[in-house]
């Protein structure tokens, strides 16, 4: 009898040790509570236990739950941030525990965690803006994500028409609980390729592109099939776009009207690349080696909000071009709307008549285009001094419809207050204007134009070469202006544009 309570007892031993491993855990989460009564940490009212996943940080626990990392870390009193393994349960504060379902693995041990059923909606919430580059392929390789779980997410139905750059898709990244593809190409197999040959062209083992892509045992491959070349860390985003252009990164991620975008692009081959947009022929700067392609392009201020096709064609030295599109989404520019009444003697600040001819002869000047580009980085500010008048404020002037609009931005500085290039480039005008006053125009390159109007003295003259930071000017009140200021202006191919973003941007 003795023995066969001993056989009992060493069979049963492990779940005799969970059971007072279970017990310790309560007692310790009584005493924690009992401290946090007598003026200890307190503890959290409600809390959700919350099995950590694969490809999980605290960072986006925290997210999901609508908490903190610091207010995970401290219920959980964990000594590591960073150190969370998969399976571990971890206290969230602020949940409701009563609605959580019990944790399966509370009685099977941390080895039999592996073995619970996923939830409904396993991986990482987030939301993500597409890039002109985007497709649903690319983003399924990139966030581990089904193609169909993502057009379902998000009601689509069709994704050739219903993407476009701008969008903000929901994303449960990691969610097929595979390795991400973040970097590298996808490759539309041609007539006549092998996997063998492909996997030289992108220097890649064989191995690793049979099974980046699960091609089997046996791989086939076929003409026209879509396969993702995984690259190195420093390699190019993986996006979809056809060869021979392997980078596209667009600034901002929402364009707007009265504000400028950025599309920074890169080929595989010496290329050329033109394209259309809203209606007008784009302009492309590409480097020396004809590899490294920019466009800059204003949007008028007044431009309607919506969904507008960029067409790109990109012909290399030999074969035939490739046109590809992608629609882009440009949002409302949020502006202000002010209302401003003129006394009689002050109607000619508006007369056609008067700052038609002006305006035209500017516009002549900054309609220009020159090659040699003098932008590196972000641009400063002119004048150190309080913006007191934004860009792109809608105007009614003495009950007028609001279909005028403020061309630049207002410093209200001091007279005689120094006025400093923001970038370098070359001056293009130095001279007095009837409505403008002492104005000046810098020429920086690629169709970017910066005015400064109203001066007291004008410091530069036309054919000057000037740095960043160099003092062109002082502030004044000549002109038609109501008081001293520096109204400073900014122009990409002639289009007046918000010249603040180019202070937080880089467009280069």
């Amino acid at each position: 009898m003795l023995i066969r309570d001993r056989s009992l007892t060493g069979r049963w031993r492990p779940a005799a040790l969970c059971l007072i491993c279970v017990l310790l855990w309560l007692s310790s989460g009584a005493n924690r509570l009992a401290r946090a009564q007598d003026g200890g940490t307190p503890a959290p009212s409600s809390a959700t236990i919350h099995v950590v996943q694969r490809g999980e940080n605290l960072f986006r626990i925290a997210q999901r739950y609508g908490t903190t990392v610091d207010d995970i870390v401290q219920a959980n009193g964990l000594h590591d941030a960073t150190q969370i393994q998969v399976g571990q349960r971890l206290l969230i504060p602020g949940g409701n525990i009563a609605a959580v379902a019990p944790d399966p693995a509370a009685s099977l041990g941390p080895d039999a965690v592996a073995a619970i059923p996923a939830p409904a909606q396993p991986g990482s919430p987030m939301i993500y803006t597409i890039q002109p580059g985007d497709s649903l392929y690319n983003l399924s390789w990139r966030y581990s994500m089904d193609i169909n779980a993502i057009a379902r997410l998000n009601n689509i139905v069709n994704p050739s028409q219903a993407l476009y750059a701008g969008l903000s898709l929901s994303l449960q990244e990691g969610a097929n609980n595979l390795p991400p593809i973040k970097t590298g190409y996808i490759h539309i197999t041609q007539p006549g390729e092998n996997l063998y040959r492909v996997a030289m062209r992108y220097h890649v083992t064989l191995d690793r592109l049979i099974k980046a892509n699960r091609l089997g045992r046996v791989p086939v491959i076929f003409p026209g099939q879509h396969l993702v070349i995984p690259g190195a860390e420093d390699a190019p985003q993986l996006i979809d776009v056809p060869e021979p252009l392997d980078q596209m990164t667009m600034l901002p991620s929402i364009p707007e009207q009265g504000r400028t975008l950025g599309l920074q692009m890169q080929t595989m081959i010496p290329a050329k690349i033109t394209g259309q947009f809203m209606g007008k022929p784009l302009i492309i700067a590409s480097d020396a080696t004809r590899t490294r392609h920019t466009l800059v392009f204003g949007i008028d201020a007044f431009a309607n909000p919506g969904i507008y096709p960029l067409t790109l064609t990109i012909a290399g030295d030999t074969g035939q071009p490739i046109t590809f599109s992608r629609n882009i989404l440009v949002d409302d520019g949020h502006y202000d709307s002010e209302s401003i009444s003129l006394a009689a003697d002050q109607l000619d600040l508006i007369d056609p008549k008067i700052t038609q001819p002006e305006l035209d002869k500017i516009m002549k000047i900054v309609g220009k285009y020159s090659p040699q580009q003098f932008l590196n980085g972000p641009m400063g500010l002119p004048c150190a001094a309080a913006v007191t008048s934004q860009f792109g404020t809608r105007r009614s002037y003495n009950s007028s419809p609001f279909d005028q609009f403020h061309t630049g931005t207002d410093f209200a500085a001091l007279p005689g207050s120094a006025i400093y290039a923001p970038a370098g480039g070359v001056v293009v005008m130095a001279e007095a204007l009837n409505v403008r006053g002492n104005a000046t125009i810098i020429d920086h390159g690629h169709g970017i134009f910066t005015g400064y109007w109203h001066q007291t003295e004008i410091k530069v003259k036309v054919g000057d070469v000037i740095s960043q930071g160099q003092v062109i000017g002082t502030v004044g009140s000549t002109g038609r202006a109501t008081g001293p200021h520096l109204h400073w202006e900014l122009f990409v191919e002639g289009i007046q544009v918000d010249p603040l973003q180019w202070t937080r941007q880089s467009f280069s």
